[in-house]
């Protein structure tokens, strides 16, 4: 019997009610995010491909050739965090081999044209439907000697077991063609997919597993019990462009809220801040932020800065910020600048760098700045935000969940207290950004290592 056609399809979708189709639609994206799925959608498929790849010797490439894997093959360069991460990671390769080749893994055509742009080459290897097998026969075809993973926020499994098992089992692919493998710090939540157990058990001990704070390593070897480092997240290695058109104008206002005395801050919140869209109370967020800010600016003589850090399309900050400009502008005229420019990663690292503090739900934003030493208040969301300020030795009472932020005065009383420590919160960051730094590097340390990546493995994928 033959398949029914597209318009087919079409019509048998027609048939089935709406909240019917969503609801099929949810239990079909839970139930492939159960343990059993991802033992029998990727790890039974990963072992055959594994299988097929062997033992092979570490590749030798002049020049020597890296495959890149971000956390969202689908919009490389909207997401500046993965930006950030891709950016500072092959500047920091390149110090060491300037002629290095650089593929990054992509989704589709546009995200393969965003990569060119960025100067590296696409490999289209994450299409859908997703295959171990089409993977590797790439992976054979360009013998990368490096592979890095961006684990960033993913890894848990908080957003879905399934990406994160795909990620982490590409990385495996890697290690099996000699390439030494670095799986870049991520965060490790509190309650991570327990799917996830098997597929970190069955890594190949070639894969470098780094924890991006001492929080979540520690939560990785509860729930794991498996080796990894203790590192700092790689954006800190980013340069910051100050050179360019786009930060000269965001400078040269800054500095006119300075000649009148001010004290500017950037503030940035999002949509993500919440799990599932919410708009009711992504508008009752804004609200309180608005009049918070504009209460306290009086008191303070403070200067506001909106900037974004995620231009997808969606969950783009400027979806919270636009609206937000349009309260504070009515009441605070010129002390309030909403940067509408689309910056890049380095940019915006630049920038973070001309104020006297931020205020973010984004965490690479607050990567930045505490970077350019400068101190930051966060809106935290997966709890992940205290294992970042750990490093610094910041009070937690410069974090704010979005729950609380939605509580009374709460945000108020916690912009108030940032207004009033942020100098001696800047001090901290300053003296302790030289060892976060080193922690950084030693993202990329097991790739300059000169010893071979060490690949044994058992028939069916098995560590030996």
């Amino acid at each position: 019997m033959r398949p029914p056609d597209e318009d087919e399809e079409d019509d048998l979708k027609q048939l089935i009610p709406v909240p019917v189709r969503r609801h099929l639609r949810g239990w079909l994206n839970s139930a492939k995010n159960t343990p059993f799925a991802v033992d029998l959608l990727e790890l039974r498929r990963w072992q055959i491909a594994r299988k097929d790849v062997g033992v092979n010797a570490a590749p030798r490439n002049n020049p020597r050739r890296l495959v890149l894997l971000p956390s969202d093959p689908w919009s490389i360069h909207q997401s500046r965090g993965d930006e950030a991460m891709i950016e500072a990671t092959v500047g920091e390769l390149k110090r060491t081999y300037p002629d290095l080749e650089t593929y990054i893994v992509t989704a589709t055509s546009a995200a393969s044209a965003d990569v060119r742009a960025m100067d590296f080459k696409p490999l289209e290897i994450w299409r859908q439907p997703f295959s171990y097998e089409t993977v590797a026969q790439e992976l054979s075809l360009t013998r990368p000697d490096f592979g890095v993973v961006l684990g960033a926020d993913v890894l848990d499994g908080y957003y879905s077991p399934v990406d994160a098992a795909r990620m982490l089992l590409v990385a495996d692919l890697m290690a099996g063609f000699g390439a030494k493998v670095s799986v870049l710090g991520f965060s490790f939540n509190s309650r991570p997919a327990k799917a996830l157990r098997e597929v970190f058990r069955l890594l190949d001990p070639g894969v470098v597993l780094n924890l991006r704070d001492a929080i979540s390593l520690q939560r990785f070897d509860d729930f794991a019990r498996k080796r990894a480092r203790l590192v700092a997240d790689s954006a800190f290695m980013l340069t910051p462009r100050a050179d360019t058109v786009a930060v000269k104008q965001i400078a040269a206002t800054v500095a006119r809220q300075r000649a009148q005395g001010r004290k500017v801050f950037v503030f940035n919140i999002h949509p993500m801040l919440f799990k599932k869209p919410e708009p009711a109370k992504l508008e009752r967020m804004i609200e309180l932020a608005a009049d918070a800010m504009t209460r306290l600016s009086r008191q303070h003589n403070a200067s506001w800065l909106l900037l974004a850090h995620d231009y997808r399309p969606g969950i783009a900050d400027d979806n919270c910020l636009r609206p937000l400009a349009a309260r504070l502008k009515p009441a605070l005229g010129e002390q309030v600048h909403h940067v509408e420019q689309v910056l890049s990663a380095g940019e915006i690292k630049a920038v973070v760098g001309l104020v006297d503090g931020v205020i973010t739900g984004r965490m690479h934003l607050a990567i930045a700045a505490l970077g350019q030493g400068t101190p930051v208040a966060a809106i935290t969301y997966q709890d992940k935000f205290q294992g970042l300020f750990a490093h610094f030795g910041i009070s937690e009472q410069l974090l704010l969940s979005p729950a609380q932020f939605l509580v009374g005065d709460s945000f108020e009383a916690f912009l108030l207290h940032f207004l009033g420590t942020y100098q001696a919160a800047g001090e901290q960051v300053r003296q302790m950004l030289p060892e976060v730094m080193e922690l950084s590097r030693a993202n990329v340390a097991p790739l300059l290592d000169d010893g071979p990546a060490r690949i044994v493995r058992e028939a069916g994928g098995k560590v030996a």
